[in-house]
């Protein structure tokens, strides 16, 4: 078994609606694939009880759900639905990054758009142009209202794009769409579906796929085009420290930063530990762990003394997770930074991605998420289903959405001396570096 470090990352919602879905090969028949999700939930089973923070699994009867699951799994009439059956054994727990990662699939569905709650509206905010849902209207600014009978809930947005990404990717969604206009449209979007060849792809061209994603999904956008106000745009935390330390010293060529985590996800605890010690000339407490052997103050120590000592605003918005709003939280609580934007996830606690594979000659890899320790804030709260409240709210509306004006970021200049309009503020981005 491989075991992978996760730190304080991945909420499921790095799974959006753009494309997603892998699933087991058709050669398996209903016999074996209920013997290989018999074994699953066995596994799953023991690494939870042995892993999970919580020795006592939070007061949940885990072993007669898992009786009940295991029985739902003789009963199954498919490989989806016994997916479904383990997804759900998860759920009691109610916690973020507790999650089943089913073997792949052969199947590639790609939706052409991503949503993301905007207060309290899932509003798009990425379009391909060459999608059917392009085609038949759809814009940057649309809000969704329902998608195949589901009316979209803030609380309940996670769970929904795990089971349409992760766990069922549909080949069409039906949406009741509403234009900033107020006019209503019922649309059926029909997904790009491709079906991977039967052979498995070379160790190489997994080596290179995976390289591919990292550089593009750790590309840090950056501005400093305007004197004095450096903008950086930072994807996720899961930066090495190099890279890390070049971004630094970027920064400190400016005696202002707007730091943008929007939509980041989390990352490397080590890297967001590591950026705390860049912005503070003395050592402060930023929070407790809490594990099975108790609970622990975690302590960051300024890295040298010449530490960034400009002025801050950190961005934040309903996708910011995990270490993206554990750092926001700290910034807020020391006073060192105005956090804008709006209210995040809410997913925080630090998990390790546990690696399996079932079978002999032809192996079906899968994967359980499970969080190993539990964290709290300098002032003893937790994030964990609260997330953190912005110092000021600011929503872009759907009509700055459709375009391209950013108020968010308008405001952090100005806040910080600097004047730029929303539209000017809404092309900073696309012109960083």
């Amino acid at each position: 078994m491989k075991r992978n470090l996760l730190l304080i990352v991945f909420a499921i919602t790095v799974f959006t609606l753009k494309s997603h879905s892998q699933a087991t090969t058709s050669a398996i028949d209903l016999k074996s694939s209920r013997a290989m999700y018999q074994n699953i939930l066995k596994t799953i089973q023991n690494e939870i009880k042995n892993n999970y923070f919580d020795p006592k699994l939070g007061g949940i009867d885990f072993e007669g759900n898992a009786k009940k699951a295991s029985d739902l799994i003789n009963e199954a009439k498919s490989v989806e639905e016994m997916a479904d059956i383990i997804a759900r054994l998860l759920y009691p727990f109610n916690d973020s990054h507790l999650y089943f990662i089913p073997p792949s699939k052969t199947t590639k569905v790609e939706y052409g758009w991503e949503m993301k709650f905007v207060g309290d509206k899932a509003l798009i905010v990425r379009i391909d142009e060459k999608s059917d849902a392009y085609k038949k209207g759809v814009r940057l600014g649309d809000q969704i209202y329902m998608v195949n009978d589901y009316i979209m809930k803030r609380d309940e947005f996670a769970l929904f794009q795990y089971h349409f990404n992760i766990l069922r990717p549909q080949r069409a969604l039906d949406v009741l769409l509403i234009k900033p206009s107020g006019n209503k449209y019922k649309l059926s979007l029909q997904s790009k579906v491709t079906v991977d060849s039967v052979f498995l792809p070379s160790t190489r061209d997994l080596v290179l796929e995976s390289e591919t994603y990292y550089q593009e999904s750790t590309r840090q956008i950056f501005n400093d085009k305007i004197p004095g106000l450096a903008v950086w745009k930072m994807p996720n935390f899961d930066l090495s420290p190099v890279k890390l330390e070049k971004m630094v010293d970027k920064v400190k060529k400016s005696s202002a930063l707007i730091l943008d985590l929007r939509g980041n996800p989390g990352g490397y605890a080590a890297a967001m530990a590591m950026l705390v010690g860049h912005l503070f000339n003395e050592e402060i407490k930023i929070g407790t762990r809490r594990d099975r052997e108790g609970a622990k103050a975690m302590v960051v120590k300024p890295n040298g003394k010449n530490g960034y000592q400009g002025k801050i605003v950190v961005l934040i918005d309903s996708e910011s997770a995990s270490a993206a709003e554990y750092f926001a939280r700290i910034m807020q609580l020391e006073k060192r930074a105005t956090v804008l934007g709006d209210q995040s996830m809410g997913a925080l606690t630090a998990a390790r991605v546990f690696s399996h594979e079932f079978g002999l000659d032809t192996k079906i890899p899968y994967q359980i998420v499970i969080p190993v320790f539990d964290l709290t804030m300098k002032d003893g709260k937790r994030l964990e289903g609260v997330g953190v409240t912005p110092d000021e709210k600011i929503l872009p509306t759907a009509t700055d959405l459709a375009n391209k004006r950013d108020p968010v970021i308008a405001r952090a200049a100005e806040i910080l001396g600097f004047k730029l309009t929303p539209e000017q503020a809404g092309a900073v981005l696309d012109e960083a570096k």
